[in-house]
């Protein structure tokens, strides 16, 4: 069959006319990133990070945790606990104490009721800070607490109210504060949920319009700062623990005063600050090292010289380590990175740079890896084919060892639904067709490259997964589709619509419902990304406990929130020259420094 096929024309010739994405270029100089290096990797310091973990096992939890009952007695020693655990999951080191956090909160649980819970356990009445931090603490550690609790924080007429009377200032912004984190992680038809968000967010909203000439803000106000700017959903574990880090150190007396009620000795926010610095910098050192293999990778690659596509080998492993960031998920991240370059090439030619009579024989050679197409191909399609037949080939082969042959099945299926996909977009521009919002939808399953870029990820992860691993993890692919989709398609609206494509959900929607404006169109897909978010954190905390936690953080923290982080103002994937460059040097490049820590009047390097 394959000899029967037309040679087709060079590009080179002049008679072809070829849509550009106009990208932006690679902004990572391969010297710079081969010129990284951290002393952090060295031994000393994670020994350092053993020790300073034990001692707050010792100092934190012991007087928490006698038997897994409380020891002493303390008037706030509910609010306490989920305070610790609280900073623990900020700062990144909770990994550390797994045990410890389950039977912390198995403790709190038991206080928990339909009224909220109080700040001590020999306290009766429920407060609106606890029960408000209380909720978001069990319910992202997978313990089940009803919206319902928050009816009994309104008064006669349905409204919420601000906090007890005795309670001001700063306690009452942090009960503000707390309830709004909590409302975030909302599921799907929680009403008094969103009514709390509400009123919370116009709360710290005027507050932030109040102090926003202010020269000297505090932790607490720099915290609503950031918590207002970053939603929940676009907050990647990595990105999470910087921030954290940067707002208790800049005042840690404060910090001490946790939840603006009981202090936090010195001694024990010292330690967790010096840890979560140098675990941070550990892990970073790692990813530098494997930065550098796909920077030599990238720069041995016959398609880094071409052109039309976008060049972000950095950009894409940065996903992962932002997600999956601890030293088991090395082969993971690496592997991500090389599979976004090849998905990038294979969907930018579809999408813009390929015609159509080209790209109808190079889909049946990325179907069938049928190499003997290859010559019959314009140069670009060759170099293309080949790059990508290499590394597929590359990351089948790394999965089959993990979970044999089955890998090459699961992943050869969704393969053959992604270029199948790719076509149908490219049949779409080329016969100018504007599809209804159904057809869009189909294809736009498969076509966003999700399902690839997740599942092939996933099989690289050295942990046992079930046969009908497939059918488990649909649950979370598509929320992560829709809401992925929906989210890019709103940012980059007009940016494709210059490229030549048709299909956007935006532009199906519109000419599916005459008279829609573009500001309507906006509004309805606001409302569907949220509903799919609802959908998906329910699934991520509550849903297929047989599932490794790890697979459920590469659809979740690796790919939603990396999108929601990027794209949160606009495309920062193919526009990554200015703030997602910033970013990144942070999470990968720029270790947290130590110098400002003290230790008994003393500076501690």
């Amino acid at each position: 069959m394959a000899a029967a096929l037309p040679l087709l024309k060079e590009e080179s010739d002049n008679l072809v006319v070829r849509r550009i994405g106009n990208y932006r270029p690679n902004v990572w100089e391969d010297d710079f990133l081969q010129s990284l290096s951290s002393p952090y990797g060295a031994p000393s310091y994670r020994e350092r990070v053993g020790s300073l973990i034990e001692q707050i096992k010792d100092e934190a939890f012991h007087p928490l945790l006698g038997d897994g009952e409380i020891c002493p007695s303390s008037p706030y020693d509910l609010l306490e606990r989920f305070s610790i655990v609280d900073a623990l999951q900020r700062l990144g080191i909770h990994r550390y104490f797994e045990k410890e956090i389950k039977a912390v909160l198995d403790y709190t649980y038991k206080y928990w009721n339909e009224n909220g819970i109080s700040r001590g356990g020999e306290n009766f009445i429920a407060d609106l800070n606890t029960t408000a931090l209380g909720f978001r603490i069990l319910r992202l550690n997978g313990y089940y607490v009803s919206q319902e609790v928050f009816k009994n924080f309104k008064d006669e007429n349905e409204q919420f109210i601000f906090a007890p009377p005795t309670e001001g200032g700063d306690n009452q912004l942090r009960s503000m504060l707390n309830l709004y984190q909590a409302t975030e992680i909302s599921f799907p038809g929680e009403t008094i949920m969103k009514e709390a968000k509400s009123f919370a967010s116009r709360y710290l909203q005027q507050t932030l319009a109040e102090s926003q000439n202010s020269k000297d803000k505090n932790q607490l106000l720099r915290e609503v700062e950031y918590f207002m700017k970053y939603s929940w959903r676009s907050r990647s574990p990595r990105w999470e623990a910087w921030n954290s880090i940067q707002i208790f150190r800049q005042d840690i007396d404060s910090w001490m005063s946790m939840e603006g009620v009981y202090k936090m000795s010195n001694e024990i926010c010292q330690n967790l600050l010096e840890a979560a610095i140098l675990d941070f910098n550990i892990l970073q050192a790692q990813h530098q090292i494997e930065l550098k293999i796909v920077s030599k990778w990238w720069n041995e690659t016959s398609v880094k010289q071409l052109n039309f596509f976008r060049h972000r080998h950095v950009e894409y492993y940065f996903a992962y380590a932002c997600g999956l960031y601890e030293h088991e998920f090395s082969l993971t991240r690496v592997g991500y990175a090389k599979l976004g370059v090849m998905i990038t090439v294979i969907d930018d030619i579809f999408d813009t740079y390929g015609t159509i009579d080209e790209l109808i024989h190079f889909k049946i050679a990325l179907i069938n890896w049928d190499m003997s197409i290859v010559d019959r191909l314009p140069q670009y399609m060759q170099v293309s084919l080949q790059f990508s037949h290499k590394t597929y080939m590359e990351l089948v082969d790394e999965a089959e060892k993990i979970h044999g042959p089955r890998a090459r099945k699961w992943m050869q299926d969704y393969w053959t639904s992604l270029i199948l996909a790719e076509w149908q977009d490219a049949e779409w521009i080329a016969k100018d067709y504007h599809p209804t919002l159904d057809e869009y939808l189909k294809n736009a399953i498969s076509s966003s490259t999700i399902p690839v870029v997740t599942l092939f990820p996933m099989v690289l992860i050295d942990t046992l997964l079930p046969d009908d691993i497939l059918e488990r993890v649909s649950r979370f692919e598509y929320d992560v589709v829709m809401g992925c989709r929906l989210i890019d398609d709103c940012k980059d609206f007009q940016e494709q619509q210059d490229h030549g494509e048709n299909a956007s959900w935006l532009d199906c929607y519109m000419r599916d419902s005459p008279g829609t404006t573009m500001e309507q169109a906006l509004e309805h897909a606001s409302i569907l990304i949220e509903s799919h978010m609802e959908q998906l954190s329910k699934d991520f905390l509550f849903y297929g406990k047989d599932i490794p936690k790890c697979c459920k953080r590469v659809y979740f923290d690796c790919m939603y929130r990396w999108v929601a982080f990027l794209w949160r103002e606009i495309d920062g994937f193919s526009n990554s020259s200015n703030g997602t460059k910033d970013d990144i040097r942070k999470i990968l490049m720029n270790p947290i420094t130590l110098y400002s820590l003290e230790r008994n009047g003393e500076e501690h390097k």
